[in-house]
């Protein structure tokens, strides 16, 4: 820190400097405030002690070898594969850091492996700089701007303050460099704030096979490569095998593609496949053929996207040689598409040229895409994803899945013990709920709050094998992202029930109310149409008793439309015309313990409408 005296001969230089004139009283002391903390707060945020977190072998990396954690391909690979791919396969495009924590500023030091941080056609913070999002507490990405950074023998980078609309722990997720081998990374959160690498994901990845364009040439930063853009639009791990120079469908990669369980397959090689001479159309179609042969035989149901050069789309480009080259390899690989089509090979869909739809400011030399390019990208394989997973996304908000963080509790380590619970319990019936469900008992139980109808589940619940899908503070989006992430791919009960809403009202409309939960429906009964599906009315609550009414005689109505049956206990809830406060805790929302025994004699009820 400065000494008092050569601090203010500093400020009264500023004062001069600012002012153009003397200044006097209470205006000289406003200046004199700023400009001490101008120079005071720099000093002490510098001088700020940070607790660091060394990320080798950390779970949030999507670790193929404990020795080279940071590697794209495990070691045993390396003398099976050509140099070339071998050489990319250890640069960490695609790999990130995933952590909770309370802190929001944060200084992060790496070593990356020789000098050469920038490229003459992309950035150094796109070659060898790393990116940061979080994840806010209604589920939405949050993109961190860098306050300062630095390469060299160790690369840094620094965030301060950071605001992200989250209670206590923030979900952060570091992208790693897309073109420089990384060794070492360690990460800085100021003294006493908590924070976790946090485990990977259990459910399935999509693996992505191809050139420098999935590597991530030549995007601005890494957040802005194009499977990055695609994981966080989809919620879905995207295992990164582009290989700049090298995505020639060689055989060893498929065989290592093979070995993970994937959700889906993606195979993007043309753009390294498209000199004639080089690459003849048997020598490709011979390359393709294996790799679905050997994928399908591991993972005979898994979907498998091919895709067209996205350069071949005639964008009005002045060089059209090299647009036919690009486009006689979309030519190509439609071509072997419709013959294995014809073949009888199902499940396999090409993305074509015309659908990523380049124009004259996608690419930065004709070929690899800029940051605009890479959003084209990112936009067509998602739409093409959805179409082929059968995960639409709607116009409102309640049609858009996502996650959420607002209750303070881990809403992904509920999400997976369900899914697992199932798998284990086989329950014949499931109910999609918010707190009020999550609340009432049964497994698993809740990580925030106590459970407060115990008895009430074990009398009412238990017996009919019920499974407990409530999640404190959830709104229809998020239980819509819930049944596209696994919640129903294990259930093989009969019985679905619904009651879900009541989070919406603070922010969406009656009629975005309806057409969400009706998009929803669509989405519960595509994936088990044998089910029966109970759509619950909105329970009552205190202050919004009247608006919940009128939208429960809308839900009516929409439910019968979508071949649902429809129940409503809001009168078993209420004293004539008013809310029943005595089965209710002080909230006026959630039951107490008369309360939750009312919804269970009910609840059973309903489920014994069929039997």
């Amino acid at each position: 820190m400065y000494s008092g005296a050569p601090l203010y001969k500093r400020v009264r230089i500023v004062l001069k400097i600012q002012s153009g004139k003397l200044m006097t009283g209470k205006s000289v002391r406003w200046w004199l405030l700023a400009a001490v903390l101008q120079v005071v707060l720099p000093a002490a945020i510098a001088q700020q002690r940070y607790e660091w977190h060394d990320a080798k072998g950390a779970n949030g990396i999507c670790e193929t070898d404990p020795a080279h954690v940071f590697n794209r391909m495990p070691a045993y690979v390396e003398p099976l594969v050509y140099k070339g791919v071998w050489n990319q396969s250890v640069k960490a495009a695609g790999e990130f850091l995933h952590f909770s924590t309370t802190g929001r500023s944060f200084k992060i030091k790496y070593v990356v492996s020789g000098k050469t941080y920038a490229l003459p056609h992309m950035p150094a913070t796109g070659v060898s700089g790393i990116d940061l999002y979080a994840k806010d507490a209604n589920g939405a990405w949050n993109w961190a701007p860098c306050v300062k950074y630095s390469f060299g023998d160790t690369c840094v980078y620094e965030y301060r303050p950071l605001k992200v609309a989250a209670r206590g722990n923030a979900e952060f997720y570091l992208y790693l460099p897309l073109y420089s081998t990384l060794e070492y990374i360690t990460v800085g959160v100021p003294e006493g704030e908590a924070f976790e690498y946090r485990p990977a994901a259990k459910e399935q990845p999509i693996v992505a096979y191809g050139t420098s364009i999935m590597q991530g040439a030549v995007a601005s930063r890494p957040g802005m490569a194009w499977t990055n853009i695609l994981e966080r639009n989809l919620d879905r791990m995207v295992i990164n095998l582009g290989f700049s120079g090298n995505g020639r469908m060689d055989a060893p990669v498929f065989d290592l593609m093979a070995k993970v369980d994937a959700k889906l397959y993606i195979i993007d090689c043309m753009p390294n496949l498209s000199h004639r001479q080089a690459f003849p159309p048997d020598t490709v179609e011979k390359r393709l053929r294996y790799g679905i042969a050997k994928l399908r035989a591991q993972h005979p149901g898994v979907p498998i996207l091919l895709a067209e050069h996205a350069g071949g789309h005639p964008f009005f480009e002045m060089d059209t040689g090299v647009v036919n080259e690009y486009h006689a390899a979309s030519v190509l690989i439609a071509g072997v598409f419709q013959k294995l089509k014809a073949a009888g090979i199902e499940n396999i869909f090409l993305l074509s040229e015309k659908e990523i739809a380049f124009d004259i400011n996608s690419t930065v030399e004709g070929t690899h895409p800029n940051d605009i390019g890479m959003m084209q990208y990112a936009t067509a394989y998602e739409k093409k994803i959805r179409e082929i997973l059968h995960e639409p996304a709607g116009t409102f908000t309640t049609q858009q899945p996502t996650d959420q963080y607002r209750d303070g509790f881990d809403w992904q380590k509920r999400h997976e013990q369900i899914i697992e619970n199932t798998i284990q319990s086989n329950p014949a019936s499931i109910i999609f709920g918010n707190s009020i469900i999550n609340y009432w008992g049964g497994e698993p139980a809740p990580e925030k709050a106590a459970v407060r109808g115990a008895a009430s589940w074990q009398q009412y619940m238990a017996p009919a094998h019920v499974q407990n899908a409530g999640f404190g503070n959830d709104r229809i989006e998020n239980v819509l992202w819930r049944v596209y992430h696994g919640e129903l791919d294990h259930f093989n009960g009969s019985k679905i029930v619904l009651t879900i809403g009541t989070n919406n009202l603070m922010g969406n409309t009656d009629d975005e109310i309806v057409e969400g939960l009706a998009f929803l429906l669509q989405q519960i009964k595509a994936r088990k149409p044998g089910a029966t599906v109970f759509v619950g009315a909105i329970l009552p609550r205190r202050n919004m008793l009247k608006r919940v009414l009128q939208l429960n005689s809308k839900i009516r109505k929409m439910a019968a439309a979508n071949g649902c049956r429809f129940f409503d206990l809001s009168r078993e809830f209420m004293k004539g015309e008013l809310l029943n406060d005595s089965l209710f805790i002080a909230d006026g929302l959630h039951p107490n313990e008369r309360g939750y025994e009312v919804l269970g004699k009910n609840i059973q009820r309903v489920l014994n409408t069929e039997k």
